[in-house]
């Protein structure tokens, strides 16, 4: 597959933004977060859900050119493709302002 080196970000960020509130208030409690999910693993699964989406319409896509899929479905593969490909722009663009920020405070 062409985009399986690019981490999909689009599908778990939806599901991150779903479970936000959640993961905020299991965080706060740390006798409520049995479980022990840490930020790192929470961005290892966003991670691999974006790649996940992305894959599915490069899928979605390769079944079109070959007759397999419907010029709707394809369609709505690219979109979302490129929906996940925003989403992790600018998801790598508030890490990178966020890193700036920290470099800039004084020691």
């Amino acid at each position: 597959m062409i985009i399986d080196p690019v981490s999909s970000l689009s599908s778990a960020v939806a599901a991150a933004t779903r479970n936000a509130a959640e993961t905020e208030a299991a965080a706060l409690t740390p006798e409520a977060n049995p479980s022990g999910v840490n930020f790192a693993d929470f961005i290892n699964s966003v991670g691999t859900n974006f790649a996940d989406s992305l894959k599915a319409a490069e899928t979605k896509s390769m079944d079109g050119m070959l007759g397999k899929a419907s010029t709707r479905e394809v369609v709505e593969a690219v979109m979302s493709a490129d929906q996940t490909l925003q989403t992790a722009m600018a998801f790598r663009d508030k890490i990178v302002s966020a890193y700036l920020e920290i470099v800039k405070m004084p020691i």
